[in-house]
Formats: structure tokens, sequence, C-alpha cells
């Protein structure tokens, strides 16, 4: 696994503060992105049915195949997350999306996505001068070719996440064009790793190329955060995983410690922190 040395975290954590999203500087190893693909290949395949060319997006795709929890494992998004959130995230969302040029043209989330901020409701989450808070992070796992120019590639408008999502214009109100410095789209190689402020605006046009267009979203959020896609899991579901995993999946533990964490709470994500910083617990006091 690729590992983000403590000034590549440091460029990366100020772009997002500046634009709301970064690049991570490498691809996803091929391994891994092999391994995912045909994950999804597997349950699009079963869920489609004889509809071959149908569009189709999966919640809680972790639970679904271990080449997917090996994405929520992946380690430079787990470095970043700990340098938002600190010790005690866990994951909040994950789903995968696998787009063919379906030719619905339906902006449903599925065949292709609006302009919009996540949330749910964005628009009820607290917000400080305007803006709303980091309240989780999103990485999107791009594994097939967008480079042609017209496979609904993400694009986002940069620096949104420090305004009301989409300015607060409604319906025909809000036009992209307005927009068009700050537009991105990122046309990238498969691989490529994209993550963003959850307050970012961020859209997907459908898919008019012959490559279909296959990607997973993880998303992290402080453990006092509810997960938004899944319910905790049940004894005897986590048999085999890591203790790593078995934190970000939200292993039992009592209430309290969801906020207040122990001591051994800290240390089980300890692993991610930048290398100059001072042990965890050395200073702080968690009790």
């Amino acid at each position: 696994m690729p590992s983000l040395t403590d000034e590549q975290r440091r460029e990366l954590i100020a772009q997002l503060e500046d634009d709301g999203y970064f690049i991570l500087p490498e691809l996803l190893p091929e391994a891994l992105c092999k391994a995912a693909l045909a994950a999804i290949d597997r349950v699009t395949t079963a869920q489609r049915g004889d509809h071959t060319r149908r569009s189709v997006k999966v919640a809680n795709c972790v639970v679904h195949d271990p080449a997917l929890l090996d994405l929520a494992l992946y380690e430079p998004a787990l470095q970043l997350a700990y340098d938002v959130f600190g010790p005690m995230f866990h994951l909040c969302q994950s789903n995968f999306v696998s787009r063919p040029n379906d030719g619905t043209g339906k902006s449903d989330f599925v065949s292709a996505s609006p302009w919009h901020a996540d949330g749910p409701r964005p628009g009820l989450f607290p917000k400080i001068d305007g803006a709303m808070g980091l309240h989780y992070l999103k990485f999107g796992y791009f594994l097939t070719d967008l480079t042609h120019g017209n496979g609904g590639s993400l694009q986002v408008v940069r620096g949104s996440h420090k305004r009301p999502e989409l300015d607060g214009k409604r319906g025909t109100g809000f036009q992209i064009e307005d927009y068009a410095r700050d537009l991105v789209k990122l046309d990238c190689p498969a691989g490529t790793v994209v993550a963003f402020h959850q307050a970012q605006w961020h859209a997907a046009p459908p898919n008019e190329s012959p490559i279909e267009r296959k990607n997973a979203y993880i998303s992290y959020c402080p453990t006092w955060m509810r997960p938004l896609d899944r319910e905790f899991p049940r004894e005897g579901e986590l048999e085999g995983l890591s203790a790593e995993a078995r934190w970000l999946l939200g292993e039992w533990r009592p209430a309290q410690r969801w906020w207040l964490p122990q001591p051994e709470d800290v240390q089980r994500m300890a692993r991610f922190r930048r290398t100059a910083d001072t042990p965890v617990g050395a200073v702080r006091n968690y009790d």
C-alpha cells in the first residue's frame, strides 16, 4: 500500500480547505483496482438480470465483497481522515455505481447526478459564518478510464464548500454556467482517487461513451456521528476482520466511548497519524 508523507498530507489538507477537493498523488494499486472492479462486476451482473445496460448503484457496498472493504482501508485515505478528524473516526458511507451509456439521460443519482452538495439535507447542518463545517470526508475511487472526456466524469465547483448549497438557488435559478471560472471536470485515468468536502457542489452527467463508468465512494466521519447508509454490525458479523476494519465498521463498545474514548480507543487508528506528531495519548488526556 502506498503511504503519504507528512508534507504531502499538509499540502492536500490545505487544498481541501481552499478548494474543497484534492486528488491523491498516486493511482490506486493495480491489484486493488482490479479486485474492486471484479467485485463491482459480480454484484452488478446479479442485480441487472436481463437488463444488461441498466445503471446500477449499490449502497453499503463494503459488505458485498472483501475487495470493496479493502477500499475503505486504503491507507492514504485513512491518513487524511485522521488529519481532519483525529483518531476518533469511522466509516460514514460507501457505495458504488456502474454506469453504462444507458440512454436514459436521467439525473436520478444512478444514471447521472445533478448539481448538489451531500447531506442528507446539507442545508440543515450547522453553519459558521454561513459556511458548512466538514462533517464527513468523501473519497471517490474511479476504476475505469475517463480521459476520453464524455464518460460522465465527476465535476466540482472549486471553493463551493464555503458557500450555501447552490447559493440557495432552486430550479432554473441555478445555472452552472455562472460558475464556469471555478468549474473543474475530472476526466481522469483509471485508478484516480479524488477526495472532497461533503459540502462541495458536485455533479456527474450521463455517460455518453461506449466505456462503462465504474467507481466507488467511501466516506468517513467522527465516531459521534451516525453512519449514513448502514446499521452497526451484529455480534459475529466482524469475525476474521482486522482490528482497524472492525473499528471502522463500528464494533460494539459502551455508548459514552463513541464520544469520550479510552486510551485503547485512541490507539486503534494511531498508526495513521503523521510521523512528526507526538504519540497519541502522550500529552492529551482523553478520559
